[in-house]
């Protein structure tokens, strides 16, 4: 738990001032509190709740039981599936939840707490549950009119060895055996306690992954995160009694109750020292008013960060405001782990009862893998929204798999630096799945998956994140301990691995345009925007933060690189150039893609206040496909196009693409790939931070996609450590603030509106 509490004191402690919203205007948090004045039928009337390592899916029902799955993103067993910690039933009697009394569940987003108010009058149940800011751990508090009998009780589906569908674990689909799972384990009950753990005594598919892919040669640079894991949970309460392995109960009725849930996961050399830690962390939090005092705090100054507060709708009755601060709470409650944010659900998903009758709470569609397209999503919103803090997992666990990616370079394509597999397991390597099981014929270097096996923009965007979070931060610690190194390795990879022209350029072969273009692709765009991109980025850097020889290669990389393919095309008849999707290709589309795009998203070349606007739009109104939804990154594009009409239109799409089977009104999805979607969210938070709010140089448009007949107020961040606040109602700007004050001589407005 020692790098949690890190993670917590630096996120408490690395904030903003305090904002200076006035106290007569509405408070742009509260006002998207989700309030339900009946009970739930069963998960999918849930909400979540978190952390940003431990999460719960929270519902209450009508029988006086309230229950909560537990989710983790770490939680992962030995065939690689990522699971639900577990379960927790607790119930009431006598039933504060009958049908026809008063009932109110309150998420409270401002406090990171959920009130739960029932009860006839004279009768009535007051109970709060949070997740502990500081610890993993659940909290249940209740005060009650009247005396109540009070029972937990663990509910395991994993009670026996389980096989797993293809679907909920990707990395050892499709594979020569039936993926089984071990089954839960349920110790004998302390007095007042129980437990219970999932226990990973092999770590079958990372060693099953290693003999596919002919890595043991190099298994010295990889990192097994999957042996002896354990997870599950320790259940405690004063005044509870266990009554058997699984259950506690209240020794006698009572008014008052507290009861705890701990949920670790940690690798530990035996199920003994597990128990120990999970016990020690129950304990810890025994105090559940200053945990519910540091919960509080810990939320109110997140939500000092950065703000969206627009009350236009569309089809649904979400505002854009809503849609926008319920999925950064969602990444809040599940970003801060040692991994990224899952895409398909994050850790709130459940299982599918809208949709599926057959499969437990552990599935997901596209299981355990993280696909770069995908798990992106969520934290090119984050630098807007000021969220850094919650950047650091997927940094970590890039970097905690580079030594293996650059000996897997060497051994596969004997080059120097590293690559990473658009489909990835958490150790690094590609799923098996993918990659092929049957490798007769086949040397170590060649992958299956004709979807993903040639593209190469995966390394290099996330290298374009990780300048954006120093440039947004100026942490230069970060930069040169962190960022450079990465930097270096990922192009050292295409300086080594692709011959060059006669003009000293990299000629990307074999190459294809993301999923969509497979076929006698040579210089990608997205690659090649990529390397523009970052090369010129790095040797733009300050001098005195690089070395000679670091600036020696980045110049030689910016020179190296590839020119971005420009097209002649007809539109409306008439003559246009537009970006192509590649210096040569096959025009045989395989997927949906637009890689067209990557100049103007996420490789910020083209676009307002930038080169080539003509071009760049003209490829936007020429995409290959309309994708709205999802993983669809039109939304981004079309505002740092300075496309308004567009992207309001595809905004309104987005807030619209709430599932309504589900309760919870940031289900998203499921789209292509699960829910609640976190590409969807992810996009629909970028997609409006960008009409409010986008950079070039040192410039900061200020609303310079935003419809002028929509009002709205917001917090948001940019390069350089600045903020910006802005009132903007009835078509003029009332409020302005630059933070610092130095920054405002760089703000751009629209044509037209003039800043107080």
């Amino acid at each position: 738990m020692k790098p949690f509490r890190k993670i917590l004191v630096l996120f408490l402690f690395s904030l903003p001032a305090a904002t200076t919203l006035q106290a007569a205007d509405p408070d742009p948090i509260s006002i998207n509190d989700v309030i339900w004045t009946t009970p739930g039928k069963n998960s999918s009337d849930s909400m979540p709740l978190g952390n940003g390592a431990l999460g719960i899916n929270l519902w209450v029902e009508k029988n006086g039981d309230l229950l909560f799955y537990l989710g983790r993103n770490d939680t992962l067993s030995e065939v690689s599936q990522l699971c639900k910690a577990g379960m927790v039933r607790v119930s009431l009697s006598p039933n504060p939840f009958l049908s026809g009394t008063p009932f109110r569940q309150h998420l409270k987003l401002r406090d990171g707490v959920c009130e739960i108010t029932a009860g006839a009058p004279g009768k009535e149940v007051r109970l709060k549950v949070f997740v502990d800011s500081a610890s993993p751990v659940v909290h249940v508090m209740a005060n009650s009119e009247q005396p109540l009998a009070v029972t937990a009780k663990v509910e395991s589906w994993r009670t026996e060895p389980q096989p797993v569908p293809d679907e909920s674990a990707w990395t050892l689909a499709n594979g020569p055996q039936k993926i089984i799972q071990a089954p839960d384990v349920f110790p004998r009950a302390g007095k007042n306690s129980v437990s219970w753990y999932h226990r990973n005594e092999n770590s079958f598919a990372f060693e099953e992954t290693v003999r596919v892919q002919s890595l043991e040669s190099i298994r010295d640079k990889m990192k097994d995160p999957l042996l002896h894991r354990t997870f599950g949970g320790w259940v405690a309460g004063t005044g509870f009694a266990s009554t058997d392995d699984r259950a506690l109960s209240t020794t006698n009725p009572v008014r008052e109750f507290h009861l705890r849930v701990a949920s670790p996961s940690e690798q530990t050399p035996t199920a003994e020292a597990w128990l120990k830690s999970a016990e020690s962390i129950a304990n810890g939090a025994e105090d559940g008013q200053a945990a519910l005092a540091r919960t509080t705090a810990s939320w109110q100054a997140f939500w000092h960060r950065s703000w969206v507060d627009c009350g236009i709708k569309s089809k649904s009755a979400m505002t854009v405001g809503k849609a926008h601060t319920l999925q950064r709470y969602m990444q809040a409650c599940a970003g801060r782990s040692v991994f990224p944010i899952k895409f398909n659900g994050s850790i709130f998903t459940v299982e599918p009862k809208p949709m599926r009758k057959d499969v437990n709470p552990d599935w997901r569609r596209w299981g355990d893998c993280h696909w770069w397209q995908n798990v992106r999503m969520p934290y090119h919103a984050m630098q807007a929204a000021g969220d850094f803090d919650l950047m650091m997992p997927l940094f970590d666990t890039f970097e905690r798999i580079r030594p293996f990616a650059e000996a897997r370079a060497k051994l596969y394509h004997n080059v120097e630096g590293c690559y990473f597999a658009e489909t990835m397991t958490i150790w690094g390597t590609y799923a098996n799945r993918d990659y092929g099981w049957n490798r007769t014929g086949k040397e170590p270097k060649d992958v299956d998956c004709k979807y993903w096996r040639f593209a190469w923009n995966q390394g290099i965007e996330l290298v374009g994140l990780m300048l954006d979070y120093y440039e947004h931060t100026g942490d230069q610690t970060f930069l040169k301990d962190r960022m450079l190194p990465m930097a270096t390795s990922v192009l050292k990879y295409f300086d080594t691995r692709f011959r060059k022209d006669a003009d000293g350029r990299i000629i990307l072969d074999p190459t294809q345009s993301v999923e969509t273009y497979w076929f006698d692709v040579i210089n990608d765009t997205p690659t090649v925007a990529g390397l523009i991109d970052v090369s010129t980025r790095l040797c733009a850097l300050p001098e005195n933060l690089t070395s000679n020889e670091q600036r020696k290669f980045f110049s030689h990389m910016k020179t190296a690189a590839p020119v971005i393919p420009i097209e002649e095309a007809q539109l409306n008849g008439k003559p246009v150039r537009r970006i192509g999707v590649a210096q040569k290709y096959n025009p045989k589309r395989s997927n949906c893609e637009n890689p067209e795009l990557f100049p103007i998203w996420p490789f910020r070349i083209f676009g307002l206040e930038r080169p080539m606007l003509d071009e760049a739009r003209n490829a936007y109104q020429m995409r290959g496909s309309h994708n709205d939804v999802g993983w669809g990154y039109d939304g981004n594009a079309a505002p740092l196009l300075g496309l308004t009409d567009e992207a309001a239109r595809i905004l309104k799409v987005k807030i619209d693409n709430s599932n309504t089977a589900y309760r919870w009104p940031a289900t998203w999805g499921p789209n292509f790939d699960w829910l609640p979607d976190h590409c969807h969210g992810g996009n629909l938070m970028a997609s409006t931070n960008y009409m409010l709010l986008q950079h070039s140089g040192d410039k900061i448009l200020l609303l310079p996609a935003w419809p002028k007949d929509w009002d709205v107020s917001f917090k948001l961040h940019a390069p350089h450590q600045t903020t910006v606040e802005c009132v903007y109602r009835n078509g003029k700007i009332e409020k302005f603030e630059v933070l610092p004050k130095e920054r405002r001589k760089d703000i751009t407005l629209p044509a037209g509106i003039n800043a107080p």
